[in-house]
């Protein structure tokens, strides 16, 4: 191998079409240059690990410049293994040989032809490997003196190195050196593009990669001259060097930056094996470096955690106050990310004093320095995969993740809204129905053997002690099960779509349990609510910004409910402020709402409903324009009745017990209370709530002045990718027209007091 001479092409190279002059100024322009190079070029193929050989250059190169520690044995032994490095020997020789004598032997005139010359030696290789290449023969070149002290070639390196040893601690050839191992680290890098990234080299880089192996080749050569270059001609160098590093390094951070987003989202959506992983990609942090409070990288692992992301650092003191509840009870752990809203992702002090502020008043987690801590991967993977799908409006969302720290709810803020936490948690995974095996069993066996008790009557004793053993043995199965699920749900969280899943799958109609939330769900109506329930009784909930409606329907309802001797309940359970303390002041019927928050949750509870339902629907392909699901079309009706640009005057629904009836618009509710008469002989067969709800449903469909009423509004957030192309008036029927409307609710999820 020691022989081994350079392989050049078989193919015919074109020679230079030009002859220098001898002075340096004279020396080829960019664009001749240019083609010069190009014209060395005829790459086939051939690779080597490129990495290798780059990585024992830089580390002869760093000290020998004084950069880099002082040279042991394992650092020169690292000359011995370049040369004999796989089948690059005679390559990486032949061309060491030739720069250590163009620089001894030549003048300061031809340096652009020397570089020529090494380009032409190198043409089957591309240009990356051409760059790694010259550094090499560069390195052995100045430490070649050092070791193999015998023959005519090894004479000339020594000699070289000698040459070099007097003038390579100089600074002008120290930075031009420096900067040419950064472009050729810079340059190597950027080819070695991950497979699975979405980054492609522009042409920009490409075209620009011949010009930056030339500019390599000639400051090697320039710094390989005796006597040493002139520093104003190496300084030139460096400059031009550093011009085009800058190019490949611009490029190489935007390559880094989209390798840094695809490794996030391959362990966000596919593949992680734990949360201390995905938290290396989402944080700046280092091993050992606290991320908030005294809790570290690897100390999160076996614990649930979900994470509130805001949009800057809007988030209400309404939902801080839910949110405190669900952080203080819930078997889960809330980290608060704000995710800063400008361009570059910087903090104004606005923002640190807004950060500062709500923090303190707040009970879960947050970074102990956010604005330092979140990667800007992770900020590009908020706005573009999360925001945009799983935001209501500027709301607030929370990513559940699993213990390797995959997402598997994108959103559960609706979920937690819901259904409280404890139902969420409990009873997820279980063992179900097989307690009754044995009874079932025992049945069938003495059912069989009916025939033949009189001559066997010992057969219902055997039966016994079979039915017995079975019993025995389920019941170690199912224990053994139960510790497995136990084991399990420890590992898992309930937090998933699934979960969501299962919990809708538990509510088959649009019941007022539903809406108001009881049994496992959360609880926002007092003792008072509750107890109307429990008996059966017929509730009238209600709203309006029309405080005159509100008199007459309630006035009366109060009056045929006295004249037909039937306990009827009113509640308010409206928005408007000023009515809610007006009904307060004149004793016209139970406010069921007492303070700003039951109403904020109250109204938050239905719209969060009302999208995750839409969620459920379409992931069990319900959802569409005919979608006749009873549940959402409560949903939008009551919604729509309390919506921001709903003029309406008022509404009621009237439910017995939790059973809803009757949800309508209430120029139809009075309309049906004055029409007593009418329909009050059907009481006595079908009762008061069935024989209200048929002529109620009688108006819908007959009488037209009716359904000329007072605009309601039902919204859609634009993130929402189900919003239907034709909605419908659920009062009328008409197709309702579409508006894009901008709210800014200046840092308030709802209106919860409106006056």
């Amino acid at each position: 191998m020691a022989n081994q001479t350079l392989l050049l092409s078989r193919r015919i190279i074109p020679q230079p079409t030009i002859t220098l002059s001898s002075p340096r100024s004279q020396v080829p322009d960019e664009s001749i240059i240019r083609e010069q190079v190009l014209s060395t070029h005829n790459y086939d193929g051939r690779k080597f690990n490129t990495n290798v050989i780059l990585s024992i250059a830089e580390n002869i190169l760093s000290v020998k410049m004084g950069i880099g520690e002082e040279a042991g044995v394992e650092k020169l032994n690292q000359l011995e293994e370049l040369i004999n490095y796989e089948n690059l020997p005679s390559h990486i020789r032949q061309l060491s040989f030739e720069i250590a004598s163009a620089g001894l032997n030549s003048s300061l005139n031809n340096e652009h032809s020397t570089t020529i010359h090494i380009l032409r030696m190198l043409c089957s290789y591309d240009w990356e490997d051409k760059m790694v290449l010259i550094l090499a023969a560069f390195s052995i070149n100045i430490i070649y003196g050092q070791l193999y002290c015998s023959g005519h070639g090894n004479i000339i390196r020594q000699a070289m190195a000698q040459k070099l040893e007097l003038h390579l601690n100089q600074k002008p050839v120290v930075d031009c050196i420096s900067c040419v191992l950064r472009l050729t680290k810079c340059v190597v890098e950027l080819k070695q593009t991950m497979p699975s990234s979405n980054y492609s080299t522009p042409q920009s880089i490409i075209s620009a990669l011949p010009i930056a192996t030339y500019r390599i080749g000639r400051s090697v050569v320039a710094t390989s001259y005796s006597p040493p270059p002139n520093d104003e001609l190496i300084e030139e160098l460096t400059t031009s060097t550093a011009t085009i590093l800058h190019t490949f390094s611009s490029e190489l951070e935007k390559k880094r930056a989209e390798e840094s987003y695809e490794a996030l989202k391959r362990a966000l959506y596919y593949n992680s094996s734990s949360k201390s992983e995905v938290f290396r990609l989402m944080f700046n942090v280092k091993d050992g470096e606290m991320l908030f409070e005294d809790k570290g990288l690897n100390d999160w692992n076996s614990t649930r955690l979900v994470l509130l992301i805001t949009q800057g650092h809007h988030i209400s003191e309404l939902r801080i106050q839910f949110l405190n509840f669900f952080a203080r009870h819930a078997n889960t752990r809330l980290l608060w990310i704000p995710i800063a809203q400008n361009n570059d992702a910087s903090w104004t002090t606005e923002d640190e004093q807004q950060f500062k502020k709500l923090s303190s008043k707040t009970r879960f987690y947050w970074l102990n320095d956010p604005q330092k801590m979140i990667s800007p991967q992770f900020i590009r993977f908020v706005k573009e995969q999360l925001f945009p799908y799983f935001q209501m409006g500027g709301e607030p969302i929370i990513v559940s993740l699993d213990q390797q720290g995959r997402i598997v709810h994108p959103n559960i803020m609706h979920m937690i809204q819901i259904w409280a936490y404890k139902y969420i948690e409990e009873n997820t995974l279980g063992v179900q129905g097989i307690y009754n095996i044995t009874a079932l069993v025992e049945k069938e066996l003495k059912k069989g053997t009916s025939s033949i008790n009189r001559e066997i009557p010992e057969i219902k004793d055997m039966i016994s002690v079979l039915v017995g053993d079975i019993n025995q043995k389920i019941v170690a199965w199912t224990q053994d099960i139960e510790k497995r699920i136990q084991n399990l749900r420890e590992q898992s969280t309930p937090y998933d779509k699934e979960r969501e899943k299962f919990l809708w799958q538990q509510e088959p109609n649009c019941s007022l349990d539903l809406v108001v939330g009881r049994y496992g769900r959360n609880v926002h109506l007092d003792y008072v609510m509750q107890n109307w329930f429990d008996r059966e009784d017929y509730i009238f909930l209600y709203g309006g910004n029309d405080i005159n409606w509100v008199r007459e329907f309630t006035s009366k309802l109060h009056r045929l409910a006295s004249k037909i001797q039937l306990k009827v309940e009113l509640a308010y359970v409206g928005k408007n402020k000023m009515i809610r303390s007006i009904i307060d002041k004149e004793n016209m019927s139970y406010c069921a709402l007492k303070s700003s928050y039951s109403i904020w949750r109250f109204w938050t509870r239905l719209q969060s409903m009302f999208l995750s339902r839409i969620y459920y629907l379409d992931e069990i392909n319900h959802f569409g324009e005919e979608c006749n699901d009873e549940i959402l079309h409560g949903l939008k009706k009551l919604l729509a009745y309390e919506g921001k640009n709903t003029i309406i005057e008022g509404w009621a629904v009237l439910s017995k017990g939790k059973k809803m009836v009757v949800c309508g618009h209430g120029a139809k509710i009075l309309q049906v209370i004055n029409d007593y008469e009418i329909w009050k002989e059907n009481i006595a067969t079908k009762g008061f709530d069935e024989a209200f709800k048929d002529h109620h449903e009688m108006l819908t469909s007959s009488s037209s002045s009716l359904k000329r009423h007072s605009c309601c509004a039902l919204e859609y957030s634009t993130t929402l990718n189900k919003i239907p192309e034709n909605e419908k008036c659920s009062e009328c029927s008409y197709r309702m027209h579409k508006f894009v409307t901008f709210t800014c609710c200046h840092g308030h999820d709802i209106d919860s007091d409106e006056d």
